[in-house]
């Protein structure tokens, strides 16, 4: 075959293909080869933050998905929270203890002891607690709370970045801070199964009462323990924008970088409690 009739054939094939003259279109993934396109519905998400935690990074640093994905993570994180509230409200009323928060302030003011007691109230009032608003306090206290520590602590995660030196959007910073709590989200729905047994466990066993308010105590704290995943889901994609330093600086930088991101978490943990109790106790007071 000569040039002149590759050189034909090869034309041919181009204009075949070409959109204009209603040939089909090529698609562009940047999926691997042999990959399907990933898909953003909420159970898809949920299932890549289980499953297939590289493609979920490669999504989520694509700019026209991102403001798609900032609701949709969101929305995982508040469904997430909001099931773990219901279930720790249904331990505390099923084994006949709700939790009395006293205000910072008055701690700090020596009026209180300590910032939360557990007290006993009659079987009868059980039901009593969803109606007065306590268990949507507690509820509501998590489901915001949690949220609402990672947008103040936001701009210094946004400000840690620049200072690293990568190149990242204060919408790149967002998704990726909503990803993590999705990530904790999903790990704490996984955990509560666990923490339900044990606490219907130390509802029908006769067990020690400082063995009660120990569970109970766990239950408080649940969603740092399930945050662990979603530090470390933040700390690998933020990680992850080292490639876009220079090479000579990449790897002293990327080294700071994801120090950063440890403080910034150090930060966040420090910041949430303070969140989610003042919450509850304005709530408990509305």
């Amino acid at each position: 075959m000569t040039t002149v009739q590759v050189s034909s054939r090869l034309h041919r094939i181009a204009e075949a293909n070409s959109p204009c003259d209603g040939g089909p279109e090529l698609e562009i993934s940047d999926e691997p080869a042999g990959e399907e396109p990933l898909r953003t519905g909420l159970i898809d998400l949920v299932e890549l933050i289980l499953k297939r935690r590289e493609s979920l990074e490669r999504l989520i640093r694509q700019p026209a998905l991102q403001a798609q994905l900032v609701p949709k993570f969101l929305t995982i994180s508040l469904l997430g929270f909001v099931f773990f509230g219901v279930a720790l409200a249904l331990v505390f009323t099923a084994a006949g203890m709700w939790p009395r928060l006293f205000a910072i302030d008055d701690v700090v003011a020596g009026e209180a002891t300590r910032i939360a007691a557990f007290e006993q109230f009659a079987p009868a009032g059980r039901l009593g607690r969803w109606l007065d608003g306590s268990a949507a306090a507690l509820i509501a206290a998590y489901a915001l709370g949690l949220i609402a520590a990672s947008g103040i602590c936001l701009p210094s995660l946004y400000f840690y970045s620049l200072l690293a030196g990568v190149r990242m959007s204060m919408l790149d910073v967002v998704v990726q801070t909503l990803k993590s709590k999705a990530t904790a989200a999903v790990a704490l729905v996984g955990i509560l199964p666990i923490y339900a047994a044990l606490g219907l466990a130390i509802v029908i066993f006769p067990v020690p009462a400082s063995l009660v308010e120990a569970t109970f105590w766990l239950g408080l704290i649940l969603p740092f323990l399930a945050g662990l995943f979603g530090t470390y889901s933040l700390y690998r994609g933020l990680a992850g924008y080292a490639d876009t330093l220079p090479a000579e600086r990449r790897a002293r930088r990327a080294t700071f970088l994801q120090r950063l991101v440890v403080s910034w978490a150090a930060c966040y943990t420090a910041v949430t409690p303070v969140m989610i109790h003042t919450l509850w106790v304005f709530l408990a007071r509305a």
